[in-house]
């Protein structure tokens, strides 16, 4: 157990430490003067906030956070994440275009301006300019449904007020959308470019996430200074004050439950003497997701009624998990053109196949299908030396008959595997911006059992449970609510929030949050300059 006093009892108990474990913990500790333990299994705080280095110090990576967006001032999520942290994280605004959308006769640069956005649009696909006006007004309505269900019913929205009626056909996929609305394949191809952001392919994303999302980018996008890490750095502090603790390397086995009630948690040690032990509270909120919470947390002794369903909803949307090439870099890629912006590079306008086929590169020979790029440090001002991200879709069970094997120590097999991966995506950078090959000083791969490894998130999936239209139906997944059917127990993050993503899990913190306390008060807090 780590080397800190802690008590046995506490008012809440958050599990994980993601984005929506300390949005609740620490709204709890300043708004409601709670004590709240912080329960991680990693041995570095932050879920998909944390950030680690490599060389000594000399590189350094996020794992999750590439890019936020609404951080511009007067923004509710800038607003919201300033109270989260009490103002101490910086938000670095990222150089104009902050996007480009790479197909193979096109590229498409997308600046944090709505207007420009409508505009660029409208000078390369001048016959859909009606289209894409009602797109930009559709988009705005979607997204404010999102936000008026979180706000006055602390829950994502239901199916039905997420659909788009028409006179033939109810839309609810990005597809069904962008079939019914537009022609030219490229511009659809466009208007989808960021589905790399959720997981998803037009045709199982929900319109309305889609939507969300878009709308959370059109002011830029921003990036913390000095990394992600500032930001659980920056609460941990805020927990303290008020009592609470935050504890890593400490598995949460099972949550403890008397009576229909939940009143605590037993916790694994993993490393010294890897003891185990009991913490209570009268208030358990689960940051791991629905489908760990519900299919391991809870004890055999408590029936879950969904469980069957649960597991063929995950199996049936299983969600594709990532390969992540993390690459310290000898000298500026600003010297290659690059400013600090994204880059989503795609084989082919037709995001289905770019989906269907995101293994063919791994499996036998061909293009990676799809393949974003970001740059951490040309977008953190603080940044000492250079590194770049590359990230790309694949399958869990391409990696899985190594999941057994201790982290760092999975044998030559799997070893090689990495070094071709990387080897191919250097590569791919290199016949696009050549010279890039050169300034590569360093590299590491990170997979899907890496992911699992760290999270215990189910196939080492990056974004919860899948934003399909099932998922709004309240009726057929009630795993999504936030209060379970367990008195005491509640979910939190991006499975409560609606949409994935830190924006996404900040928000499942701020739902929760409400539910806890019974009322939208804290709201009133949180607009107060």
């Amino acid at each position: 157990m780590p080397n800190k006093v802690l008590s046995d009892n506490y008012d809440v108990i958050c599990i994980g430490s993601g984005m929506g474990s300390l949005t609740v913990a620490s709204l709890l500790s300043q708004y409601a003067n709670k004590k709240v333990l912080v329960i991680e299994k990693h041995f570095q705080p932050g879920g998909y906030t944390h950030a680690f280095s490599r060389k000594q110090g000399k590189f350094h990576w996020d794992v999750g956070i590439h890019y936020v967006g609404d951080m511009h001032k007067g923004g509710f999520g800038r607003t919201l994440m300033d109270k989260i942290t009490q103002k101490k994280v910086l938000w670095n605004k990222m150089a104009e275009p902050f996007e480009k959308f790479v197909y193979p006769n096109r590229t498409f640069e997308l600046y944090g301006d709505e207007e420009r956005f409508k505009s660029d649009l409208i000078s390369q696909f001048p016959e859909e300019t009606s289209a894409i006006h009602n797109y930009i007004k559709d988009i705005r309505k979607a997204s404010a449904v999102f936000g008026k269900s979180m706000m006055l019913k602390f829950a994502p929205p239901h199916l039905d007020s997420i659909k788009i009626k028409t006179e033939d056909k109810d839309i609810l996929t990005l597809k069904d959308y962008l079939d019914y609305n537009f022609k030219n394949i490229e511009l659809k191809a466009i208007l989808a470019s960021q589905w790399g952001d959720y997981g998803l392919p037009p045709s199982k994303c929900t319109f309305a996430v889609h939507a969300s999302l878009v709308v959370h980018y059109l002011n830029g996008g921003f990036y913390p200074v000095g990394g992600a890490g500032k930001i659980f750095d920056n609460v941990e502090p805020i927990i303290e004050s008020t009592g609470g603790a935050v504890i890593s390397s400490v598995e949460v086995l099972e949550v403890i439950i008397q009576d229909g009630k939940a009143v605590g948690v037993k916790t694994k040690a993993l490393r010294g003497e890897k003891e185990e032990r009991s913490f209570f509270a009268p208030v358990i909120v689960s940051g791991v997701g629905s489908y760990p919470t519900y299919m391991k947390l809870i004890p055999e002794s408590t029936p879950v009624s969904f469980k069957e369903d649960l597991s063929r909803f995950y199996k049936k949307e299983k969600m594709a998990t990532s390969i992540c090439v993390y690459m310290g870099l000898s000298d500026s890629p600003a010297k290659l053109g690059f400013k600090g912006e994204n880059y989503w590079i795609f084989s082919s306008p037709d995001h289905e196949e770019n989906f269907n086929d995101r293994n063919k590169w791994l499996e036998s020979s061909g293009d990676i299908k799809n393949l974003y790029i970001s740059f951490p440090s040309l977008k953190d001002p603080e940044a000492k030396n250079h590194t770049a991200d590359m990230i790309t879709f694949t399958d869990y069970s391409l990696f899985e008959k190594w999941k057994d094997l201790p982290w760092k120590k999975r044998g030559e097999e799997y070893a090689a595997f990495k070094e071709k991966i990387a080897n191919i995506v250097v590569q791919t950078i290199e016949k696009r911006f050549p010279g890039f090959k050169d300034i590569v000083e360093y590299i590491e791969v990170s997979t899907p059992i890496t992911n699992e490894h760290f999270t215990s998130h189910p196939d080492g999936a990056i974004y919860g449970l899948a934003c399909v239209p099932e998922r709004y139906n309240k009726e057929k997944s009630p795993w999504f609510e936030i209060q379970t059917f367990i008195s005491g127990l509640y979910i939190t993050g991006a499975d409560a929030g609606g949409s994935p993503g830190i924006a996404g899990a900040m928000m499942g913190g701020l739902a929760t949050t409400m539910k806890i306390l019974g009322g939208r008060e804290i709201l009133k807090e949180i607009m107060k300059n």
